[in-house]
């Protein structure tokens, strides 16, 4: 078997996982909900118009609106942050981002002999006492 062909099982391995599938999931939510979607929208409507009022020439620049703008964006930002699809996605991401690190120590094992330092000496044989 060639390593092209090793690598398509373990890419089928990892696309099969739980970790790959809750991100998917997420994924969907994240995407198909409707109240996220419209507070990301205007999110962007409203940083642009920040960006263009703040473009303008100093004594142009109308200073409640941009605190009026500056407001909003914070609101929905933190409304975005902290809604459910967003957290379930950001937890899921580093689901996957975990098992991808696992996954890439076994190769560079396997490839090198070697695991990376973790810097807890259980875990490894190489000799910490010299380590202070």
């Amino acid at each position: 078997m060639t390593v092209k062909e090793c690598a398509k099982l373990l890419g089928e391995a990892v696309a099969a996982s739980e970790e790959v599938k809750g991100y998917l999931a997420a994924k969907e939510a994240y995407d198909t909900s409707k109240a996220l979607q419209s507070m990301l929208s205007e999110y962007s409507a409203q940083r642009m118009l920040l960006g263009q009022e703040r473009m303008k020439p100093i004594g142009e620049q109308e200073s409640e609106v941009i605190a009026k703008l500056e407001a909003r964006v914070e609101t929905l930002y933190e409304d975005i942050t902290h809604s459910e699809e967003y957290l379930a996605l950001n937890a899921a991401q580093q689901a996957v981002n975990l098992l991808m690190q696992d996954v890439n120590s076994e190769i560079n094992f396997y490839a090198f002999g070697e695991r990376p330092c973790t810097h807890d000496c259980s875990t490894c044989h190489a000799d910490c006492s010299s380590r202070g």
